[in-house]
């Protein structure tokens, strides 16, 4: 990003806090795998900011900044940036996957989730996870 004659290199983070319910259902076993499908809906709160550090150049900060400093502070009291509100957003995720019983109440499982934040921007995350599962 350049703003008359300075230039900064800009990193965006959106940190995400979220909560989910849903329903996961097993399907009949035929055989000893398996399968199940789920699906959820909940609220993300999500909080945005941008950190912009100094690359070269002179111009909108009243100090002369060395290479690599933050310079986030600067930009925004300038009136060049402003950082984003944050925002809550609905969130819905679905899936499916398989599990394998391996001992009593013991079980190796797969998933796959597709989960989406409709934020101003958003957010499509998909996911391939293994673990464990216990049942009672």
């Amino acid at each position: 990003m350049a703003v008359d004659g300075l230039n900064v290199v800009g990193t965006p983070t959106e940190p995400a806090w979220y909560s989910l319910g849903g329903v996961r259902y097993q399907m009949p076993a035929r055989g000893a795998v398996l399968p199940y499908v789920f699906g959820g809906v909940g609220f993300a709160r999500l909080t945005p900011t941008a950190q912009f550090t100094y690359s070269n150049g002179t111009g909108v900060l009243a100090i002369t900044p060395t290479e690599g400093q933050d310079v986030t502070t600067g930009i925004v009291s300038s009136g060049f940036f402003t950082q984003p509100a944050p925002e809550n957003a609905l969130m819905f995720a679905i899936g499916g996957g398989l599990a394998i019983p391996v001992a009593p109440h013991l079980a190796v499982e797969t998933d796959y989730r597709f989960s989406r934040i409709d934020s101003t921007s958003p957010i499509v995350v998909q996911s391939l996870t293994f673990g464990l599962g216990y049942r009672f």
